[in-house]
């Protein structure tokens, strides 16, 4: 029998029960539970100057069928979470995204427990190599993560969801956090990350409730495609991704243009479209120690083009590194900077000018993950960012973020 791993040295705060733990995810069952507070600030500029603190409960269940003695590779995938407590993301600017972890599962003043992902995964040999299709209601923040396995769902990485991945366009085309849909994919067993795939969701959000499948497709569907080029540079893995989305689902025009004055009904859209963007990703390792492969460094960027209508969001830049390790004495801790810009569509900008006047988005993002023992990190991050509203000086955002696995 194993010596008992001690409280400072052990990967979760409660240990392996006895080995209660390790027992059950060998016949097919884990559960994990993570507890994330964040503090943060808007000290000067944006649009209010305050300080909020909220945190998340993050409950996640699995059932390996494999391991149940069922059929191999099938999974049941449970995410639920609670969230409490405010976020300054409209004290920073309406889609400056200052903090990713307290999106789900509702952004704004919202409080209480919801399942935003329960799906069903099921890896298979297919076109000669390893495939996987998983089904569902989708948590989309844990289907980005899927794609962007280093990103960590805003609890380990970047605080801010511009500095983590080409984002903000995309919210004109996919209408929520939790939708109901699917995933094919190949995948490289070398990175464990999807290779080719398509992607098929509903476009109503569910994240906080349930409604029936049919009715989430109502409006119409959310189709994406997208293939990964992998490569070495001197031992060091990296890709280049490109990945197509657009929905069926018609949306206003803001083109100015194409509002009308009916006398007797008032203010009229003659014009509905379709949205689409195209997306792409460059990520590199580009140095990683010799006895250590999990201490490494890393160059990820991306950006994302669309329509100038019906898009708010027109186009996106972001580029980021990252620094796991970055002390060899401290195998756990991360260090990241980040820059990002978002473009607002002129059509949308001239649309309510007369109300507000708005400009493009940018922020800078500096991060230090200092793991104070396995199971409990803490954060400090700094961001500075321009919001889309003219008459706003840059926020100036500090934060801490304090994480526990149990």
């Amino acid at each position: 029998m194993a010596a008992p791993v001690g409280l400072w040295e052990r990967d979760k705060l409660t240990g392996d029960w006895g080995g209660a733990r390790t027992s059950l995810s060998d016949k097919g069952f884990d559960f994990d539970l993570r507890f994330t507070n964040y503090w943060q600030w808007v000290a000067s500029g944006g649009v209010n100057t305050n300080g909020e603190y909220g945190g998340t409960l993050d409950y996640r269940l699995n059932f390996d069928f494999g391991k149940l003695g069922l059929w191999k590779g099938g999974s049941v995938n449970m995410h639920a979470r609670t969230r409490f407590g405010q976020d300054v993301s409209a004290d920073a600017g309406s889609f400056v995204l200052p903090n990713a972890g307290m999106l789900m599962p509702s952004p704004g003043d919202y409080h209480g427990t919801d399942i935003t992902g329960l799906v069903y995964s099921q890896f298979f040999p297919a076109f000669g190599t390893l495939a996987n299709v998983t089904v569902g209601k989708l948590d989309v923040i844990d289907t980005v993560t899927g794609f962007f396995p280093h990103i960590g769902y805003g609890q380990e990485g970047f605080w801010n969801v511009n500095s983590m991945v080409s984002a903000l366009p995309w919210f004109g085309a996919v209408r929520g956090l939790s939708l109901y849909g699917g995933v094919l994919s190949t995948v490289n067993t070398d990175l464990q990350m999807p290779e080719s795939g398509f992607l098929v969701t509903g476009t109503t959000n569910v994240a906080t409730n349930w409604g029936s499948v049919s009715d989430a497709f109502d409006e119409g569907a959310f189709l994406a495609g997208f293939h990964r080029f992998f490569w070495e540079k001197d031992g060091q893995p990296g890709y280049f991704m490109v990945f197509v989305g657009a929905s069926t689902a018609d949306q206003a025009s803001n083109d100015p243009h194409d509002f009308i004055y009916i006398p007797g009904e008032g203010i009229e859209n003659t014009k509905r479209k379709k949205p689409w963007d195209v997306a792409l990703y460059v990520y590199q390792e580009f140095w990683k120690s010799e006895d250590n492969p999990d201490r490494k460094a890393t160059f990820f960027t991306g950006g994302t083009l669309g329509p100038e209508n019906p898009q708010f969001a027109q186009w996106n830049w972001f580029a980021n590194v990252e620094l796991f390790a970055p002390v060899k004495s401290r195998p756990l801790d991360r260090l990241g900077a980040a820059y990002w810009w978002n473009g607002l569509s002129d059509n949308f900008k001239t649309l309510v000018s007369p109300k507000v006047a708005l400009r493009d988005l940018w922020g800078i993002e500096i991060y230090y993950n200092f793991a104070l023992t396995p199971w409990l990190h803490l954060s400090a991050d700094i961001q500075l960012t321009q919001s889309e509203r003219e008459g706003d000086n840059p926020a100036f955002m500090p934060g801490l973020r304090l994480m526990m696995d149990f």
